[in-house]
């Protein structure tokens, strides 16, 4: 993030000018302490501001994401998440590309690319040049006589030099050059009247403006704090006088405003249809900020023509903090001391906090900005489980959906629009950014409590990476012989792609039990034949359980746990990504499973698959996800997770292309402590190759040693998701094919717990005291724990401990 200019004032010691004449019909701005602006903001301190809504100025922009965060950042230094909303008003049609920027970059104006009408970039502008722009811009002669006064006005206030309040020194000791602020003027005058006559003489377009902050506070979530800059306050004074009037709103601000200006007031008053402006009911206070040399904020009084008893108005002159390139800069505002406190003191605390309480998760308020409002988004709803207005969690289910149906009925929406998928303690749905903001505020711990947190659906991808027996390295066959560690008796589930279940792997055992569809609404249970697309899930399946036969082959092929029975649940689609409420969906149906039957049915689980994860929205291994995969370990059920295969990366240098690999690459969720992650090793020699290039290192975000151990992850033979009708009838390509990853790695650690529990069932139900076992008896490789963990399990050394 760039550093910020100090915000310490200079004293230069000289002696002040005498003062140049106004310009025609400017006021003077009346200087007012800081002190003042926390007086006047008294009365909202006891109404504390829930929410902020930014409503942008004039010109091009950036995506509304990064808008958004470079107010949040000039504010607050971080991303409000949730707490902040912005109504993003651009009009694409003038400007089709958004503007570049970045967090950091700050919100400047005068000296982005221009466009006028006629598609000329910006150049040397003189005046004649502004004027010719509102002859093509309108031939309305009403609109042509406003328009043209603005411009003279500001043309005139960049030729005399703004007075300085008395005893006030700042940063900017001396005067910006008159040709400079000439330059930027003009600048901004072109671009400030292409938007002003939007506004004024477009109705469909003063509408669509209104509207877009309108939105933004009809979903709930008040009290707010309304910040406005620019034209931006012109839109956010017009809601709030018409659409938005009944909306609480303790704390309006105001920065860079043209609202002082003449030909602006009579315009406001030909769309209010009233004799004289005044400020908004809803308003308690109204701080107005206003820098010198901003001529877009030439007139900067607003406290004689919109005071009213009941609301308080402080204009304040301060320096805006860009304002050597860009006095008109909306972060440059909003840096300034003044501002940020009086925001700050009008904001309720606990929630302005970079570690702080919140309902919308922070990555779900980014994807609801950065995308139009009309989008759908797949959202978890994380259902509040002491809700004290119902009694059960079933209750407050039922509730969720049925707010969710009368939300489809209220805008004429098809339910099924919706896909609402009932979870044990979460509701998914696709919904939109109003949606998800108004369940959220009628739902949350500010209404009945019904919602504790809404997070997005991430999306989970499967983690092999390419197509290619590998030998004994985990000592299985050794244990099968030695111990009759076949798995017997002992119950898998496998998340993933789906399953083949003809295959001939399955049929010597009757390995799959059941399968069960969990990307679609509802139960559905699987094909009896041929459902795995991707042919990810049958490979991983075929890892873990079964065994094949043909007398022409020198080996049979045959899982690492042969005997074990497999239920398997497709929570990912046939590209191999799936989201987390399927992956939810299948975790209640097994804590179901076990709960209805008294006992654990299936011992344990497997998910060859993870993604990324966003810091800022929870702790590292306490997503929604990972809180579930705890609960099932907490109720006994082993959890084995592919550790992920972002352990390489290849960086942009000066130097070029460079490949490296990359620690801190644990994915979500094997960055779960209750869970056993897998990286993966070379699977002849892995004493000599060591760790696959691929394969994930720790250690986790939060600084814990992930991987636990690693498994074979290299060329492994295993199940085809169809039979390969171009291969030889009795050849092992028929039915099976080679895989790589660390999604294959974890089924082979998923099949030795299967066999180690088979002969030690004492140990079932008992997931730390296995996890223990496993770890203490691991083969070290020599290599650094963050990528081998605790080492190469040994089956053999785990039976005989």
């Amino acid at each position: 993030m760039a550093t910020r200019p100090s915000r310490k004032k200079a004293s230069t010691g000289r002696t002040r000018k005498a003062r140049k004449p106004r310009p025609a019909g400017a006021k003077r701005v009346e200087r007012v302490d800081i002190e003042s602006a926390e007086v006047a903001t008294e009365e909202a301190r006891y109404e504390s501001v829930r929410s902020l809504v930014y409503v942008h100025g004039i010109g091009n922009k950036p995506p509304a994401e990064i808008l958004k965060c470079q107010w949040d950042t000039a504010l607050f230094d971080f991303d409000l998440g949730e707490r902040s909303r912005l109504a993003y008003w651009v009009n694409r049609m003038r400007y089709p590309r958004p503007a570049a920027g970045m967090c950091s970059s700050g919100d400047v104006t005068a000296l982005a690319p221009l466009s006028a009408p006629n598609g000329i970039v910006a150049k040397q502008i003189t005046d004649a040049d502004i004027h010719d722009d509102i002859r093509e811009l309108t031939s309305n002669p009403e609109a042509r006589r406003v328009l043209g006064s603005l411009a003279t006005k500001l043309e005139v206030a960049s030729t005399v030099e703004p007075a300085r309040a008395p005893g006030a020194y700042g940063k900017r000791v001396l005067p910006l050059p008159a040709p400079v602020r000439r330059l930027i003027t003009r600048q901004l005058t072109r671009i400030f009247l292409q938007d002003v006559y939007d506004l004024f003489f477009d109705a469909a377009a003063r509408d669509r403006m209104i509207g877009t902050f309108t939105e933004r506070l009809a979903v709930g979530g008040g009290p707010f704090g309304v910040i406005a800059h620019s034209q931006g306050s012109m839109i956010a004074y017009l809601a709030l006088m018409t659409t938005c009037k009944d909306m609480d709103v303790p704390l309006l601000v105001t920065i860079g405003s043209p609202l002082g200006i003449t030909e602006v007031q009579d315009q406001l008053k030909k769309i209010l249809k009233v004799k004289k402006l005044k400020a908004p009911a809803n308003v308690k206070n109204w701080l107005n900020f206003a820098d010198r040399f901003d001529p877009v904020a030439l007139d900067a009084t607003l406290r004689n023509e919109y005071g009213t008893s009941s609301t308080v108005i402080v204009d304040t002159s301060v320096e805006n903090l860009e304002g050597l390139r860009d006095p008109h800069s909306a972060t440059g505002y909003l840096a300034t001391s003044e501002v940020r406190m009086a925001v700050r003191d009008a904001a309720e605390t606990a929630l302005f906090q970079p570690v702080g309480s919140f309902v919308i998760a922070r990555d779900v308020s980014r994807a609801l900005e950065a995308a139009p409002a009309e989008q759908r988004h797949s959202i978890l709803l994380e259902l509040d489980e002491v809700s004290p207005e119902e009694p059960s969690l079933e209750a407050i289910r039922k509730n969720v959906v049925s707010k969710i149906e009368q939300l489809a009925t209220s805008r004429s929406v098809a339910v099924d629009e919706y896909k609402i998928e009932p979870l044990e303690r979460y509701v998914a749905a696709s919904l939109t950014r109003a949606e998800t903001e108004i369940l959220a505020d009628t739902l949350g711990p500010h209404s009945i409590r019904a919602l504790r947190r809404v997070w997005r659906d991430l999306t989970k991808h499967s983690l092999a990476i390419a197509e290619a027996a590998a030998p004994d390295i985990l000592q299985a066959r050794a244990a099968h012989a030695s111990y009759a560690a076949l798995g017997e008796g002992v119950h898998w589930a496998v998340l993933d792609t789906g399953v083949f279940p003809a295959h001939p792997h399955f049929a010597t055992h009757s390995t799959i039990v059941e399968s069960y569809d969990c990307t679609k609404t509802g139960k559905a249970p699987l094909p009896k034949s041929g459902f795995d697309h991707d042919g990810h899930g049958s490979h991983v399946a075929g890892i873990i359980a079964g065994e094949y036969r043909d007398l022409s082959w020198r080996y049979p092929q045959f899982g690492t746990a042969p005997r074990a029975k497999l239920t398997t649940f497709k929570v990912l689609d046939d590209s191999g990504s799936g989201q987390d409420s399927w992956i939810i969906k299948a975790l209640d149906h097994i804590s179901r499973t076990n709960d209805q039957a008294g006992k654990l049915v299936i011992h344990g689980i497997n998910l060859s698959l993870g993604g990324a994860f966003d810091p800022g929205s929870f702790a590292c291994g306490h997503s929604p996800l990972c809180r579930e995969l705890f609960r099932l370990w907490r109720d006994g059920v082993l959890v084995v997770i592919a550790a992920g295969n972002e352990g390489y990366a290849v960086l942009q240098s000066d130097d070029g292309e460079l490949a490296t690999n990359m620690p801190l690459t644990i994915g979500d969720p094997a960055n779960l402590e209750e869970a056993i992650a897998v990286g993966s090793v070379h699977s002849e020699k892995p004493t000599v190759y060591g760790g696959s290039y691929f394969s994930s290192r720790g250690p986790t975000a939060d600084g814990r040693q992930k991987p636990d151990v690693v498994g074979p992850g290299e060329r492994i033979v295993s199940c085809r998701p169809r039979l390969n009708s171009h291969a030889n009838a009795n050849s092992r390509d028929r039915y099976y094919v080679e895989m790589s990853g660390t999604s294959m790695a974890a089924p082979h650690i998923s099949g030795l717990l299967a066999a180690y529990l088979s002969v030690r069932t004492e140990f079932i139900g008992r997931p730390d005291d296995v996890k223990t076992c496993l770890l203490k008896t691991c083969s070290n490789l020599g290599r650094d724990r963050a990528q081998q963990g605790h080492g190469l399990p040994n089956l053999m050394k785990m039976l005989m401990g």
